[in-house]
């Protein structure tokens, strides 16, 4: 079963209403999670999210396109040293 609602709640910005169809138990789980925010914002923002995702997947293709695939172990690599550099920070500030 599928439920519509319209996508109304006010917020910064330019918007417009929209209709959205989901099923009983997404609406459902959303509304417990929204709370005070509102289902409109909620929405909103895992929307946001999403796109942020799909504009990294594509940058993502289009730089390995351009200089071919990469590497896990590099990618690992540069992860501990950014870790390190933070925890040496965090133990700094300390």
């Amino acid at each position: 079963m599928y439920y519509s609602f319209s996508v109304d709640t006010p917020r910064p910005g330019k918007t417009r209403v929209t209709s959205v169809s989901l099923r009983a138990e997404t609406l459902e789980a959303i509304r417990a999670r929204a709370g005070k925010q509102g289902v409109s914002s909620y929405i909103e923002e895992a929307v946001q999210r999403q796109l942020q995702r799909e504009a990294i997947d594509e940058y993502i293709a289009a730089a390995e396109t351009e200089h071919g695939p990469i590497d896990p172990a590099e990618v690992t690599a540069k992860a501990e040293r950014i870790r390190a550099h933070h925890a040496a920070h965090r133990t700094d500030a300390a």
